[in-house]
Parts: structure tokens; C-alpha cells; sequence
């Protein structure tokens, strides 16, 4: 029997890849939700913590095939959050969606993400949000997306520096340039 907070700690070791940029543990990652999403006696919580881990190796890896098999299995389950993680599964869908080069499906999810942390007080999904949304948004570069794109990165900035979020404060700084 396979435990089901394997899950959890696939899901874990794929955020922190994505918090610090060290993505040597992301094969670790891969293969605890592949034995997790292989398991018949694994309730379904734990089958979306797998997916979430295995979208974020995708997003880090820029795998779009990886990315659209992700997205296509978390679709569903837009609007809410990982219970693993607390993790926006609209964010999530809208780094998926970046990375399989839909980039204006990529920006509903974001705003869908920025609406449900908004309202839910999620701030530090929030500040994630805000700057995973602004990475977006400069490389779309449509009309307005550039002044978008620094008003997200000053919030980010000032939610990351209140909560004390040191490695996306410094994320958001090398975007900033300053």
C-alpha cells in the first residue's frame, strides 16, 4: 500500500523547487506522485496533490506536452486550492497554460487566482499570484500589459516584504530591476 502523504511530500519538494530554484530534488518529486496517481486505494485529496506536483515539475522544466496533461487533468478542480498546500489550482492552470504557450488562457486563470486569494485573504498566494501573473503579462506584452505588469510586481513586492517572503521579495526585485 502506497502512503498517501507521499503525495504531499511530492507536492511540498515541487513547491520549494519553484520557491528557491533548486530543482535537484524534482525527480524525487515526479516519482512520489507517479507511485501516489499509480495507487487504487489513495482518496482523491491526495490524487490532486500528485497532480499539482507533477504540473509544477512541468511549468519548471517548460515541458508543454507534460504541461497540457496536467492542465487537462486539473481542470476541473478550477476555483479551488490544493488541500495539500493551499496552493491556487487557477494559478497553477495559468503557469500550465503559460507554459503550453496559451498565454491569453493563461491570463483568465491568473485573474481568476488574484479574485480567489483577494477574497479569501490567501496573501501569500497572493503575492505569488501577483508575480507569476506579471512574468505573464511581460511576455504577452499586449496593450497595458507592461503597467499591469509593474502595479503586480509592487504588490508582490510589498505583500512578500510584509510576510517576510524573502526569496520572492528578491524574485520580485531582480524582475523590478532594482
Amino acid at each position: 500500500m502506497v502512503s498517501p502523504f507521499l503525495a504531499c511530500a511530492g507536492e511540498t519538494i515541487a513547491l520549494l523547487a519553484r520557491t528557491t530554484g533548486d530543482t535537484q530534488y524534482l525527480k524525487i518529486a515526479v516519482d512520489l506522485a507517479k507511485r501516489v496517481l499509480a495507487s487504487a486505494s489513495v482518496f482523491p485529496f491526495f490524487h490532486l496533490s500528485a497532480r499539482v506536483a507533477l504540473a509544477l515539475v512541468a511549468v519548471q522544466q517548460e515541458d508543454a506536452k507534460e504541461a497540457a496533461s496536467q492542465y487537462r487533468a486539473l481542470l476541473p478542480h478550477a476555483g479551488t486550492a490544493s488541500p495539500a498546500s493551499c496552493t491556487l489550482l487557477d494559478r497553477v492552470l495559468g503557469l500550465l497554460a503559460e507554459t503550453m504557450g496559451e498565454l491569453d488562457r493563461a491570463a483568465e486563470h491568473f485573474e481568476a487566482a488574484l479574485a480567489f486569494a483577494r477574497k479569501g485573504g490567501y496573501r501569500p498566494e497572493l503575492a505569488w499570484t501577483c508575480c507569476d501573473y506579471a512574468d505573464l503579462l511581460r511576455e504577452r506584452n499586449a496593450p497595458g500589459d507592461g503597467e499591469r505588469a509593474a502595479a503586480l510586481l509592487d504588490e508582490a513586492l510589498a505583500l512578500a516584504q510584509q510576510m517576510g517572503m524573502r526569496p520572492l521579495a528578491e524574485r520580485v526585485q531582480a524582475r523590478r530591476g532594482t
